[in-house]
Protein backbone atom coordinates (compact mmCIF):
# COMPACT_ATOMS: atom_id res chain seq x y z
CA UNK A 1 0.00 0.00 0.00
CA UNK A 2 3.23 2.47 1.07
CA UNK A 3 4.34 2.22 -2.93
CA UNK A 4 0.62 2.63 -4.45
CA UNK A 5 0.77 5.44 -2.42
CA UNK A 6 4.31 6.66 -3.39
CA UNK A 7 3.19 5.98 -6.92
CA UNK A 8 0.46 8.65 -6.44
CA UNK A 9 2.29 10.92 -4.94
CA UNK A 10 5.23 11.34 -7.53
CA UNK A 11 2.22 11.41 -9.83
CA UNK A 12 0.12 14.68 -8.35
CA UNK A 13 3.79 15.57 -6.40
CA UNK A 14 6.69 15.17 -8.10
CA UNK A 15 8.30 15.53 -11.36
CA UNK A 16 10.66 12.74 -11.14
CA UNK A 17 12.18 11.29 -14.12
CA UNK A 18 14.05 14.29 -15.88
CA UNK A 19 11.66 15.57 -19.15
CA UNK A 20 11.94 17.78 -21.68
CA UNK A 21 9.28 20.41 -21.33
CA UNK A 22 7.68 19.11 -18.12
CA UNK A 23 4.46 20.39 -17.16
CA UNK A 24 4.54 19.80 -13.67
CA UNK A 25 8.21 20.80 -13.30
CA UNK A 26 7.93 23.22 -10.72
CA UNK A 27 5.61 21.76 -8.74
CA UNK A 28 6.93 21.56 -5.50
CA UNK A 29 7.37 25.44 -5.48
CA UNK A 30 3.46 25.81 -5.53
CA UNK A 31 2.40 23.54 -2.61
CA UNK A 32 2.75 26.61 0.23
CA UNK A 33 4.46 26.91 2.71
CA UNK A 34 3.88 27.87 6.57
CA UNK A 35 1.12 26.43 8.35
CA UNK A 36 -0.61 30.31 8.86
CA UNK A 37 -1.08 30.34 5.09
CA UNK A 38 -2.07 27.14 4.58
CA UNK A 39 -5.29 26.91 7.14
CA UNK A 40 -6.55 29.71 4.79
CA UNK A 41 -6.59 27.42 1.98
CA UNK A 42 -2.93 28.81 0.67
CA UNK A 43 -5.27 32.61 -0.28
CA UNK A 44 -1.91 34.31 0.70
CA UNK A 45 -0.40 36.65 -2.11
CA UNK A 46 -2.27 39.92 -0.67
CA UNK A 47 -1.22 38.82 2.87
CA UNK A 48 2.02 38.07 2.80
CA UNK A 49 3.77 38.12 5.60
CA UNK A 50 5.78 36.82 8.38
CA UNK A 51 8.93 34.40 7.97
CA UNK A 52 7.95 33.37 4.44
CA UNK A 53 6.42 36.37 2.98
CA UNK A 54 8.84 36.77 0.07
CA UNK A 55 7.82 33.22 -1.15
CA UNK A 56 4.04 34.14 -0.83
CA UNK A 57 4.55 37.64 -2.32
CA UNK A 58 8.39 39.42 -3.20
CA UNK A 59 6.79 42.75 -2.15
CA UNK A 60 5.43 41.31 1.21
CA UNK A 61 9.27 41.82 3.27
CA UNK A 62 9.15 45.82 2.74
CA UNK A 63 6.76 46.34 5.96
CA UNK A 64 5.44 44.41 9.20
CA UNK A 65 7.75 42.87 11.80
CA UNK A 66 11.45 40.96 11.50
CA UNK A 67 10.12 37.34 12.07
CA UNK A 68 12.05 33.91 11.84
CA UNK A 69 9.65 31.40 10.53
CA UNK A 70 10.27 27.30 10.73
CA UNK A 71 7.88 24.98 9.44
CA UNK A 72 7.96 21.01 9.35
CA UNK A 73 5.60 18.23 8.45
CA UNK A 74 5.90 14.14 7.53
CA UNK A 75 2.74 13.34 5.99
CA UNK A 76 0.57 10.66 4.06
CA UNK A 77 2.37 7.30 6.78
CA UNK A 78 5.32 9.61 6.69
CA UNK A 79 6.03 9.19 2.73
CA UNK A 80 6.80 12.93 2.13
CA UNK A 81 8.71 15.16 4.38
CA UNK A 82 8.34 19.10 4.46
CA UNK A 83 11.25 21.57 5.59
CA UNK A 84 11.32 25.37 5.76
CA UNK A 85 13.04 27.99 7.46
CA UNK A 86 11.89 31.96 6.40
CA UNK A 87 13.08 35.45 7.42
CA UNK A 88 11.76 38.48 6.85
CA UNK A 89 13.50 42.19 7.78
CA UNK A 90 11.41 44.92 7.02
CA UNK A 91 12.92 48.55 7.89
CA UNK A 92 12.90 51.87 6.34
CA UNK A 93 10.76 51.45 3.24
CA UNK A 94 12.65 48.64 2.27
CA UNK A 95 12.57 44.81 3.28
CA UNK A 96 14.89 41.93 2.72
CA UNK A 97 13.80 38.38 2.74
CA UNK A 98 15.50 34.85 2.91
CA UNK A 99 13.23 31.36 2.84
CA UNK A 100 15.16 27.93 2.07
CA UNK A 101 12.38 25.19 1.39
CA UNK A 102 12.76 21.68 0.97
CA UNK A 103 10.41 18.29 -0.13
CA UNK A 104 11.64 14.77 -0.03
CA UNK A 105 10.19 11.29 -0.56
CA UNK A 106 12.52 7.97 0.42
CA UNK A 107 12.73 4.71 -0.70
CA UNK A 108 11.02 4.84 -4.20
CA UNK A 109 11.01 1.82 -5.87
CA UNK A 110 13.15 2.34 -9.45
CA UNK A 111 11.92 -1.16 -11.72
CA UNK A 112 13.65 0.37 -14.89
CA UNK A 113 16.36 -2.65 -14.25
CA UNK A 114 14.11 -5.61 -13.46
CA UNK A 115 11.91 -6.18 -16.24
CA UNK A 116 12.66 -9.49 -18.04
CA UNK A 117 12.36 -7.99 -21.78
CA UNK A 118 12.38 -11.28 -23.41
CA UNK A 119 11.61 -9.71 -26.69
CA UNK A 120 13.64 -6.05 -25.81
CA UNK A 121 10.64 -3.95 -26.96
CA UNK A 122 10.66 -2.15 -22.97
CA UNK A 123 7.05 -2.93 -22.50
CA UNK A 124 5.98 -5.58 -20.28
CA UNK A 125 4.25 -8.43 -22.44
CA UNK A 126 2.22 -11.30 -21.71
CA UNK A 127 4.97 -14.26 -20.43
CA UNK A 128 7.49 -11.26 -18.69
CA UNK A 129 7.79 -10.26 -15.51
CA UNK A 130 9.80 -8.28 -13.21
CA UNK A 131 12.90 -9.52 -11.23
CA UNK A 132 12.08 -8.26 -7.98
CA UNK A 133 16.07 -8.96 -6.59
CA UNK A 134 16.64 -6.07 -9.32
CA UNK A 135 14.19 -3.11 -7.74
CA UNK A 136 15.79 -0.75 -6.32
CA UNK A 137 15.20 1.89 -3.48
CA UNK A 138 15.95 5.65 -4.09
CA UNK A 139 15.08 9.03 -2.85
CA UNK A 140 14.01 12.14 -4.15
CA UNK A 141 14.58 15.48 -2.97
CA UNK A 142 13.56 19.16 -4.10
CA UNK A 143 15.06 22.00 -2.56
CA UNK A 144 14.82 25.78 -3.31
CA UNK A 145 16.98 28.78 -1.81
CA UNK A 146 15.11 32.60 -2.43
CA UNK A 147 16.84 35.95 -1.80
CA UNK A 148 14.89 38.67 -1.62
CA UNK A 149 14.86 42.81 -1.60
CA UNK A 150 11.38 44.55 -1.71
CA UNK A 151 10.42 48.07 -1.35
CA UNK A 152 7.96 51.10 -0.72
CA UNK A 153 6.97 52.82 -3.93
CA UNK A 154 4.73 54.80 -2.20
CA UNK A 155 3.12 54.53 1.80
CA UNK A 156 0.28 51.91 0.36
CA UNK A 157 2.15 50.15 -2.21
CA UNK A 158 5.60 48.10 -2.52
CA UNK A 159 7.38 46.15 -5.29
CA UNK A 160 9.87 43.00 -4.78
CA UNK A 161 11.88 40.47 -6.52
CA UNK A 162 13.12 37.43 -5.52
CA UNK A 163 16.44 35.64 -7.03
CA UNK A 164 16.13 31.81 -6.45
CA UNK A 165 17.93 28.68 -6.86
CA UNK A 166 16.45 25.16 -7.36
CA UNK A 167 17.51 21.43 -6.75
CA UNK A 168 16.25 18.77 -7.46
CA UNK A 169 17.43 14.90 -7.28
CA UNK A 170 16.28 11.90 -8.02
CA UNK A 171 18.46 9.14 -7.44
CA UNK A 172 22.18 9.18 -8.79
CA UNK A 173 20.40 12.04 -11.02
CA UNK A 174 20.31 16.10 -9.90
CA UNK A 175 19.18 19.51 -11.68
CA UNK A 176 20.07 22.76 -11.08
CA UNK A 177 18.57 25.89 -11.66
CA UNK A 178 17.75 29.90 -11.77
CA UNK A 179 14.96 31.57 -11.84
CA UNK A 180 13.37 34.95 -10.27
CA UNK A 181 9.86 35.99 -9.08
CA UNK A 182 8.60 39.43 -8.77
CA UNK A 183 5.87 40.90 -7.01
CA UNK A 184 3.43 43.96 -5.92
CA UNK A 185 1.48 44.67 -3.25
CA UNK A 186 -0.81 47.05 -2.86
CA UNK A 187 -3.09 48.63 0.47
CA UNK A 188 -6.70 50.35 -1.11
CA UNK A 189 -8.89 52.28 1.11
CA UNK A 190 -11.85 50.27 3.07
CA UNK A 191 -9.40 47.74 3.73
CA UNK A 192 -8.51 46.17 0.73
CA UNK A 193 -5.15 44.61 -0.02
CA UNK A 194 -4.37 43.35 -3.93
CA UNK A 195 -1.39 41.06 -4.34
CA UNK A 196 0.40 40.08 -7.53
CA UNK A 197 3.24 37.15 -7.31
CA UNK A 198 4.40 36.46 -10.97
CA UNK A 199 6.41 33.36 -10.54
CA UNK A 200 9.36 32.54 -12.59
CA UNK A 201 8.84 35.60 -13.94
CA UNK A 202 11.41 35.02 -16.94
CA UNK A 203 10.63 31.31 -16.97
CA UNK A 204 13.38 28.88 -14.96
CA UNK A 205 15.57 26.19 -16.84
CA UNK A 206 16.58 23.34 -14.91
CA UNK A 207 19.82 21.61 -16.12
CA UNK A 208 19.99 17.73 -15.37
CA UNK A 209 23.45 15.77 -15.32
CA UNK A 210 21.81 13.35 -17.92
CA UNK A 211 21.52 16.36 -20.69
CA UNK A 212 17.59 17.16 -20.45
CA UNK A 213 15.71 20.04 -19.95
CA UNK A 214 13.15 20.75 -17.67
CA UNK A 215 11.32 24.22 -17.85
CA UNK A 216 9.40 25.96 -14.41
CA UNK A 217 7.05 28.12 -17.09
CA UNK A 218 5.88 31.69 -15.10
CA UNK A 219 2.85 31.32 -13.21
CA UNK A 220 0.37 34.63 -12.27
CA UNK A 221 -0.64 34.43 -8.84
CA UNK A 222 -3.32 36.73 -8.19
CA UNK A 223 -4.70 37.89 -4.56
CA UNK A 224 -7.52 40.02 -2.81
CA UNK A 225 -8.03 40.25 0.62
CA UNK A 226 -10.03 42.51 3.03
CA UNK A 227 -11.46 43.00 6.78
CA UNK A 228 -15.00 44.08 7.07
CA UNK A 229 -15.90 47.39 8.71
CA UNK A 230 -18.18 45.46 10.99
CA UNK A 231 -15.64 42.64 11.81
CA UNK A 232 -12.06 44.36 11.91
CA UNK A 233 -10.94 40.73 13.31
CA UNK A 234 -11.86 38.68 10.54
CA UNK A 235 -10.21 38.61 7.22
CA UNK A 236 -11.36 36.97 4.17
CA UNK A 237 -8.74 36.29 1.30
CA UNK A 238 -9.07 34.91 -2.44
CA UNK A 239 -6.32 34.11 -4.77
CA UNK A 240 -6.21 32.90 -8.44
CA UNK A 241 -3.46 31.14 -10.28
CA UNK A 242 -3.22 31.39 -13.54
CA UNK A 243 -1.07 29.74 -15.32
CA UNK A 244 -0.55 28.99 -19.81
CA UNK A 245 0.60 25.55 -19.37
CA UNK A 246 -2.48 23.54 -20.78
CA UNK A 247 -3.51 21.54 -18.03
CA UNK A 248 -6.82 21.32 -19.26
CA UNK A 249 -9.50 19.51 -16.78
CA UNK A 250 -6.77 19.26 -13.89
CA UNK A 251 -6.98 22.63 -13.18
CA UNK A 252 -10.36 23.85 -11.55
CA UNK A 253 -10.81 26.49 -14.25
CA UNK A 254 -9.70 25.87 -18.06
CA UNK A 255 -9.78 27.41 -21.55
CA UNK A 256 -7.49 26.19 -24.44
CA UNK A 257 -3.88 26.57 -22.81
CA UNK A 258 -4.86 28.86 -19.93
CA UNK A 259 -5.55 27.76 -16.88
CA UNK A 260 -6.70 28.83 -13.36
CA UNK A 261 -6.76 26.97 -9.50
CA UNK A 262 -8.32 28.93 -6.64
CA UNK A 263 -8.06 29.15 -3.32
CA UNK A 264 -9.98 30.81 -0.78
CA UNK A 265 -9.94 31.73 3.04
CA UNK A 266 -10.58 33.07 6.68
CA UNK A 267 -8.88 34.22 9.27
CA UNK A 268 -10.82 35.42 12.60
CA UNK A 269 -8.65 36.65 15.82
CA UNK A 270 -9.68 36.66 19.17
CA UNK A 271 -8.04 39.34 21.02
CA UNK A 272 -5.11 38.86 18.70
CA UNK A 273 -4.03 36.12 20.84
CA UNK A 274 -5.92 32.66 19.06
CA UNK A 275 -6.44 32.85 15.62
CA UNK A 276 -8.96 30.26 13.51
CA UNK A 277 -8.48 29.42 10.40
CA UNK A 278 -11.23 27.78 7.37
CA UNK A 279 -10.40 27.53 3.57
CA UNK A 280 -10.80 25.87 0.36
CA UNK A 281 -7.38 24.85 -1.77
CA UNK A 282 -8.30 24.19 -5.17
CA UNK A 283 -11.36 22.63 -3.41
CA UNK A 284 -10.26 20.79 -0.79
CA UNK A 285 -10.77 21.53 2.85
CA UNK A 286 -8.44 23.68 4.60
CA UNK A 287 -8.40 24.70 8.55
CA UNK A 288 -5.86 25.69 11.25
CA UNK A 289 -5.68 27.47 14.30
CA UNK A 290 -2.72 29.79 15.58
CA UNK A 291 -1.46 31.10 19.03
CA UNK A 292 0.71 34.44 19.79
CA UNK A 293 2.66 34.26 23.29
CA UNK A 294 4.33 37.65 23.41
CA UNK A 295 7.37 37.86 20.36
CA UNK A 296 6.55 33.54 19.54
CA UNK A 297 3.53 32.21 17.28
CA UNK A 298 2.37 28.95 17.04
CA UNK A 299 0.53 27.88 13.93
CA UNK A 300 -1.12 24.68 12.92
CA UNK A 301 -2.74 23.88 9.30
CA UNK A 302 -4.78 20.57 8.48
CA UNK A 303 -5.07 20.12 4.57
CA UNK A 304 -7.53 17.65 2.93
CA UNK A 305 -6.45 15.78 -0.12
CA UNK A 306 -8.98 13.73 -2.70
CA UNK A 307 -6.70 10.86 -3.28
CA UNK A 308 -4.94 10.35 -0.24
CA UNK A 309 -5.36 11.06 3.19
CA UNK A 310 -5.47 14.92 5.24
CA UNK A 311 -2.07 15.77 6.57
CA UNK A 312 -0.58 18.82 8.76
CA UNK A 313 1.42 21.20 8.85
CA UNK A 314 3.10 22.84 12.00
CA UNK A 315 5.29 26.31 12.30
CA UNK A 316 6.29 28.38 14.86
CA UNK A 317 7.90 32.12 14.36
CA UNK A 318 9.62 34.21 16.20
CA UNK A 319 9.60 38.45 16.09
CA UNK A 320 12.28 40.95 16.49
Amino acid sequence: MKNISKAILLAALLPAAPLHGAKYAGEFLSIGYGSRALGMGGAFVSMAEGGFACYWNPAGTASGEHRLEFTHANNFDNLVSYDALGYARPGKGQGLGLAVLRLSVKDIPFTSQALIDLNGNGVMDPGERLDYDKITLASDAETAVFLNYSRMLAPWVAWGVNAKAVNKSVGDNSAWGLGLDAGLLARLPHRIRLGLNLQDATTTYLAWDTGAREVITPTAKLGVSTSPWFAPSLTLALDADVRFENRGPAANYHLGALSADVRAGAEYWIRRRLALRLGSDQGSLAAGAGLRLGRFCFDYAYLGHAELRGSTRLSASYGF
